[in-house]
């Protein structure tokens, strides 16, 4: 409740239950495309395949990421929560550096 408060403010308590499934549902679908990724790269070969993968997966994750911030631009959001601004850049640097190595 306390992480639901910092993120959205003030929430009724009849929406309590339904705010923490809707973090749940996001934080799922963005763990998807890490977890496609996973086990795509321990199947594709090397070469092409793998890197057009990764070059697909920072694309998902930058937009992803612009979608964050246009919200804040938006004024749909007061602030930022700090792990996704952490943690989808170094994803996004890390598929690419993956790619071009």
């Amino acid at each position: 409740m306390k992480f639901n408060e910092e993120v959205f403010g003030e929430i009724h308590p009849d929406e309590i239950h339904n705010s923490a499934t809707m973090r749940m549902l996001i934080g799922a679908g963005f763990g998807s495309v890490g977890l496609m990724g996973l086990i795509l790269g321990y199947t594709l070969e090397s070469g092409e395949a793998t890197e057009a993968l990764l070059y697909a997966m920072a694309a998902a994750f930058s937009f992803i990421f612009g979608t964050l911030l246009f919200s804040k631009q938006r004024g749909y959001a007061n602030e930022l929560p700090t792990p996704p601004l952490v943690l989808f850049p170094s994803l996004i640097v890390l598929c690419l550096t993956c790619a071009l190595i």
